[in-house]
């Protein structure tokens, strides 16, 4: 089942902004890869404590968007990584760095 866009809409703001942050943190991240709490806190500069970011995340573990992982490791569900798509219209991870040659 899709995500309504109004769901979208009306999610408050330090929830899509911790969502927004995974494409945003490693464009390279795999579906299901979570990032620390101290991670997202760095990625998103301040904007929230940790203790808000932590409490957010356990909230959406809640709702079976996240689940923890030990203890510190907030990783997106499937269900949340529908969500994050439908947050950032980024469909799966994608990196622009350009690949490398070794040297001759």
């Amino acid at each position: 089942m899709p995500i309504s866009d109004q769901y979208v809409q009306n999610l408050p703001d330090i929830y899509r902004d911790i969502l927004a942050a995974y494409p945003h943190f490693d464009s390279t991240r795999r579906a299901g890869y979570g990032l620390s709490y101290h991670s997202l806190y760095s990625a998103l500069e301040g904007k929230y404590t940790l203790g808000q970011i932590k409490r957010a995340c356990e909230n959406m573990k809640n709702i079976r968007l996240m689940n923890i992982k030990h203890t510190i490791f907030a990783c997106p569900t499937p269900l949340g990584e529908e969500l994050i798509s439908a947050i950032t219209g980024i469909t799966m991870p994608v990196s622009d760095v350009p690949p490398i040659d070794p040297p001759s």
